[in-house]
């Protein structure tokens, strides 16, 4: 089963020993949309000293990278992606910027800095499951279309009716421990449909 991913962009702050930190949780496409959203907060905080990153990318979070841009080597990049590894997340990256405060706060101190803010605005960013699901398509008379569409929806189903001049395409996406009982309704109302494509249904909770 695919990892999940993110609900939202979401971002968390802190302040310690006068360094302020900010984080924001991303969702993303690919690892080429890091840097991008790296140049990108480079432009909204010009007087930051540090703007690092980390990002997991793919199905199955086959794909990383992180960046401590110029912090000491593995104190803050390798962190955040504990952080997005330890939530057993993808499709994500967060960026942490960081206002040097003038103290120093020692290789734990950073590690904890910024692995703690990036978990808080992962956090706040809420989680989507992907599941397999598969598409169900058919077609119904115009006639029968609202029947059919308000007895999907009580049990629990999104149909999309597409009407052209003598019948209604009918699609609905069902979670695929979900086909029979959504195939033995559609049969119930007369539907004729076939299986369509193979999706990654998005639905809230940790799953």
């Amino acid at each position: 089963m695919a990892r999940p991913t993110i609900a939202r962009t979401a971002s968390a702050e802190i302040e310690i020993s006068r360094s302020r930190f900010l984080a924001t949780a991303h969702r993303i496409g690919s690892l080429d949309d890091l840097p991008e959203l790296v140049r990108a907060a480079r432009r909204a905080h010009p007087d930051a000293r540090h703007v690092c990153s980390a990002a997991v990318a793919g199905p199955h979070g086959e794909a990383s990278r992180s960046n401590d841009d110029g912090e000491p080597a593995s104190t803050a990049g390798a962190p955040i992606l504990a952080a997005i590894a330890g939530r057993d997340l993808t499709d994500v990256a967060v960026l942490v910027v960081r206002w040097f405060g003038g103290v120093k706060l020692g290789t734990g101190g950073l590690v904890r800095a910024y692995g703690g803010i990036a978990a808080d605005a992962l956090d706040a960013a809420g989680r989507l499951a992907r599941v397999p699901a598969t598409e169900l398509a058919g077609a119904v008379p115009i006639a029968d279309a609202p029947r059919i569409e308000h007895a999907l929806r009580a049990g629990g189903y999104e149909p999309a009716l597409d009407y052209a001049a003598a019948e209604a395409g009918l699609r609905i996406t069902v979670e695929d421990e979900a086909l029979p009982a959504a195939e033995a309704l559609l049969a119930q109302l007369g539907v004729r449909h076939e299986r369509g494509r193979a999706l990654l249904l998005e639905v809230p909770g940790p799953r």
